[in-house]
């Protein structure tokens, strides 16, 4: 079947967009990558912040990022709290053991789990599990956009469930996950600590087994395929 001119070019401005795009060059992807590492290793938790409220346009980059976060059944379990009142936040502070630091911050973000939303597809481990692990996944995508934007933020996650639920008069299904303050940085040039070598915490098929060891029998001894 021929297509003449005017129709190819009708089914074109049709077509999906990928179809359209130009491929991306290695260069362009090299880029991405580094970008993304270099932003995963400049992440760190700020305790002291700016009185600088945080602009909206910011501050709804952050929450689009955080609700970009995987999710069990993409059924998306978090719901976040969005604090700024003064009373509000140190009532905060003292439910997470009295660190008055965090009310310092302009706006502080409280990522909650809706546990019913889960557990209507996976039960109880939906509501205990699932929901908890989906909303700290929105979290770190909230604290990785944080540090894209310049902003500084903290995960908070020490705190009494049922002040911090009265506080901010969550329903019984809906639970706290983490308290994060958000806004621009007041501390200098981070001194970090140095993270736990690659080696450590990874092991290989099971638990405490390194690269390049030879896996053990139930005897204790060398198996055959490893000698």
């Amino acid at each position: 079947m021929s297509l003449s001119r005017r129709r190819l070019l009708a089914l074109l401005r049709l077509a999906p967009l990928p179809l359209l795009a130009a491929p991306r060059s290695a260069s362009a992807a090299g880029s991405r990558k580094a970008e993304f590492y270099k932003l995963a290793r400049a992440r760190r938790m700020v305790r002291s912040f700016r009185p600088d409220d945080v602009p909206g346009p910011q501050l709804r980059r952050l929450l689009d990022a955080a609700v970009r976060a995987p999710s069990a059944g993409n059924l998306q379990p978090w719901e976040f709290v969005l604090v700024r009142e003064p009373e509000r936040k140190r009532s905060l502070a003292r439910a997470a053991l009295g660190q008055m630091w965090l009310a310092t911050a302009p706006i502080v973000v409280v990522a909650c789990a809706n546990e019913h939303r889960s557990a209507v597809r996976y039960g109880r481990r939906g509501a205990e599990f699932y929901s908890v692990i989906d909303t700290a996944f929105a979290s770190l995508m909230l604290l990785l956009a944080a540090t894209a934007e310049g902003l500084g933020a903290c995960f908070v996650g020490a705190f009494e469930d049922a002040k911090v639920k009265r506080i901010l008069a969550l329903p019984d299904n809906v639970r706290p996950v983490g308290i994060i303050p958000v806004g621009f940085s007041a501390e200098g040039e981070p001194t970090r600590r140095g993270k736990a070598h690659l080696r450590r915490p990874f092991y290989y098929e099971q638990y405490g087994r390194e690269a390049g060891k030879p896996k053990a029998t139930r005897r204790g001894a060398t198996s055959r395929a490893n000698a």
